[in-house]
C-alpha cells in the first residue's frame, strides 16, 4: 500500500500484545492512523466511538469473540470493511448472520495484509 494523502484509520482488534504492536507498526509504517484494542468488548467500544475505515479483527479473544463482534457492529449500523483473522481454517467457523468483508489466514506476511486492506477499502469506496 502507498502512502498518500488520504490516511486510513485502521483499527486492530488483538488479544495478543506482540501480533496487535507488530501489525499496528507495519500499518503505521505504510502511513495508516492505527488504534489497538485488545479484548472484543473494547473493540465494540473503539470501533463505535472512532468510526474506523477499517477493522481488523482476530476471531479467538477474550470477553467477545471476532465474529460476535461483527454481529454487533453491523447490528449497529457500521459498514467499514472488516478483514477477520484465525488460525483457524474458515471452514471451521461457526455459522454465523454476520458480515466480514475478508478472511486472513494466521500466520500471514505484510505484504499480503496490506493488498488485502487495499483491496477492501477501494470496494468501499
Amino acid at each position: 500500500m502507498e502512502k498518500s494523502d488520504f490516511t486510513l484509520r485502521i483499527l486492530i482488534v488483538e488479544d495478543e500484545a506482540l501480533i496487535a504492536s507488530s501489525l499496528a507498526l507495519s500499518l503505521e509504517e505504510a502511513g495508516c492512523h492505527v488504534t489497538v484494542a485488545y479484548d472484543g468488548q473494547e473493540g465494540f467500544e473503539r470501533a463505535i466511538e472512532l468510526q474506523s475505515d477499517l477493522i481488523i479483527t482476530d476471531y479467538m479473544m477474550p470477553r467477545m469473540n471476532g465474529l460476535d463482534l461483527i454481529v454487533e457492529l453491523r447490528a449497529n449500523g457500521l459498514k467499514m470493511p472488516i478483514i477477520l483473522m484465525t488460525s483457524l481454517p474458515q471452514r471451521n467457523l461457526p455459522k454465523t448472520a454476520a458480515d466480514y468483508n475478508a478472511f486472513l489466514s494466521k500466520p500471514f506476511d505484510e505484504e499480503t495484509l496490506l493488498q488485502l486492506i487495499k483491496k477492501q477499502t477501494a470496494r468501499s469506496q
